[in-house]
């Protein structure tokens, strides 16, 4: 006669932890990165001879759970470097910790610097970042100092600008009784008291503060005196303004006799004679004086064009250094790799250093 189910409940409950979580199976937790412990993204892990898979996210993390307890080798590939594999104990106490470290063989090019210029601004806000990368003049807010206060309302923006007070919600510059002139996106408000905390701080894409009576650009002054106390520019965020949304990297196949690295080629390919890269440095970082570094992989073509859909960064400081950088590759020329003098398609690997001018650091 069988045992009640009440009995069964209560003997699984009384099992030691160890069988339970036998069951249960236990969970790896690793890194990948090359040789000189720079992370790699898009790395794929995969148990030997188990359906288990993971892949690195942008900081070269993954993670496999229910995995059997006991001996698993696991291994990590990525194209433009050499698989390894390693063996390991797996716990279900406190998880089980592993780290990868893969030699590349893509072919690696020159480094690119990518120096910030003085950009050429068009749009609707032209003017605004003209005098934002000009640093003259006034006292600016940017998109990127608004993100990341997150403040209430907008006045908690104004209240840590230089020569100016804000009571109650009311802005008042140098000690003046008299509010300030206000602009949005080019238009005068009426005069008087504006209540600045009737603009979403998450609609303003940047403001401008003028202490001054002719501190402020001239079609900003107003009529008959009216910007001596002080002037305020408010310019709103719109579909011209948003942040292009960062792309999933494309993940490459793995290597084949028909994508060859380069160790397997006679001659690698390379940049060709002459060519020199331009890239646009992203508005959004150079105006916040932001550096990054972006390390591309991408695969030559036999017509010496990279392949648009073959582009993934294997680590990136910022999406939009990585939009940045696709698009340069995009336009580049190379000379394709060649194996007894046919060409043939390689994949290689690219460093983009972006740094912006001293004054913007």
């Amino acid at each position: 006669m069988g045992l009640p189910a009440v009995a069964i409940l209560v003997s699984l409950a009384l099992l030691p932890a160890a069988a339970r979580t036998q069951s249960s199976g236990g969970a790896i937790r690793g890194t990948v990165a090359d040789t000189g412990g720079a992370p790699i993204t898009g790395a794929d892990i995969t148990a030997v001879g188990a359906p288990y898979r993971a892949r690195t996210d942008g900081a070269g993390v993954f993670m496999l759970g229910g995995v059997p307890l006991g001996a698993v080798t696991l291994e990590a590939r990525r194209l433009g470097f050499r698989p390894e594999t390693l063996s390991v104990m797996v716990s279900g106490a406190y998880g089980t910790s592993v780290a990868f470290r893969l030699r590349a063989v893509a072919e690696k090019l020159r480094p690119v610097e990518v120096k910030a210029s003085r950009p050429r601004f068009t749009g609707r806000l032209a003017d605004y970042h003209e005098r934002l990368a000009s640093n003259t003049g006034g006292y600016f807010i940017t998109r990127a100092t608004i993100d990341q206060q997150n403040p209430r309302q907008l006045t908690d923006l104004l209240r840590n600008v230089p020569g100016i007070e804000v009571v109650r919600s009311r802005v008042r510059m140098r000690a003046r009784s008299c509010a300030p002139l206000i602009w949005l996106d080019g238009f005068q408000m009426p005069a008087g008291e504006v209540d600045l905390n009737t603009f979403p701080p998450g609609s303003i894409e940047g403001i401008e503060v003028y202490t001054s009576a002719t501190g402020a650009p001239f079609r900003y002054q107003g009529t008959r005196d009216q910007s001596r106390c002080g002037t305020i520019l408010l310019w709103s965020r719109g579909a011209d303004t948003e942040l292009p949304e960062e792309q999933p990297a494309v993940r490459l196949a793995e290597p084949t006799h028909a994508v060859m690295t380069a160790d397997e080629v006679d001659q690698v390919a390379r940049l060709a004679d002459g060519f020199a890269f331009s890239v646009d440095y992203p508005r959004e970082l150079l105006e916040a004086g932001t550096s990054g570094l972006v390390v591309a992989e991408f695969v030559v073509d036999t017509t010496g064009h990279a392949e648009p859909r073959s582009f993934g960064a294997l680590s990136s400081s910022h999406p939009l250094f990585s939009a940045a950088v696709e698009a340069a590759v995009r336009g580049a020329q190379f000379e394709p790799a060649r194996v007894a003098g046919r060409a043939v398609r390689q994949v290689v690997r690219l460093q983009f250093r972006f740094e912006p001018p001293p004054g913007r650091r």
